[in-house]
This record gives structure tokens, sequence and C-alpha cells, in this order.
């Protein structure tokens, strides 16, 4: 794929979002098609999220993993947890496209789409374990 053709593709999507057209956004969109090595649309679509997240994937994945075991210590339970099942469902909502710009945005879209459960006392903890880690 040529880089007009990536411009183009981006600009589709862009359009059917109602993004505007910025000097920003251009400047974003060429930042990201330099150092991009994707060779189908697939490919770039993901790289292009990526790109746009402003956490690592490390960032997440070791604030999520915190944040469960923190939820696990603050319910001071007696059970033990089997902890497998976890780190792969880790990687399948960081690999779907979480496009997080902040932790707290990343914990909130945590909660709905790997437990489809987001309520106020989710947000609560969500807010508490923040403040306790100076996340913002």
């Amino acid at each position: 794929m040529n880089d007009l053709t990536k411009r183009a593709l981006i600009h589709d999507v862009d359009q059917k979002n109602g993004v505007l057209g910025t000097t920003e956004r251009e400047q974003q969109i060429t930042k990201f098609i330099k150092q991009d090595e994707s060779t189908n649309p697939l490919e770039m679509f993901k790289a292009w999220l990526k790109f746009q997240s402003y956490l690592s994937e490390k960032d997440k994945r070791d604030t999520i993993v915190k944040y469960e075991m923190w939820l696990m210590n603050k319910a001071n339970t007696l059970f033990k947890t089997d902890l497998t099942e976890f780190p792969p469902m880790v990687d399948s909502f960081i690999n779907s496209g979480d496009v997080s710009k902040n932790y707290y945005e990343l914990l909130v879209n945590w909660e709905k789409i790997t437990y489809n459960t987001f309520n106020g006392l989710k947000d609560k903890h969500i807010k508490e374990f923040l403040k306790k880690h100076k996340l913002k």
C-alpha cells in the first residue's frame, strides 16, 4: 500500500465518523504514515488505532492487572482466584483495538467490554484506584 492510499483510507473513515480535517489531524496522519509499514488495509487500521492511543500496550496491560489485583485485595476475599484465564482476557481486550486515551477511559472500557458491567460502584472503584496510584 502506498502513502496516498493510506491517507485516502483514513480520510474516508474520518469523513464517515464526522472527524474534521484540521491541520493538526493532517500532521497526525502524516506522522503515522511515515512510520507505518503495514501492507494491507486491515493491518494499517490496526496500526492507526494503536498510533492514536496515548497509552502503550504495556501501560494498558500493567494498569489492568494492577486494577484487578487491587479489586481482589479490596474485596478481602478468602477465595483463591484462578488467574489462568486473566492474561488471555487482557490480551484479547487490548488486541481488539482499544483506543483509550487515558487510564480512566481504559478501565471504564475494560469493565464495559470484558465484563459487560459498569455502574456507579465500578466508577467509584476506578476513580479510587486512579487516585491511589496517581494516574489520570
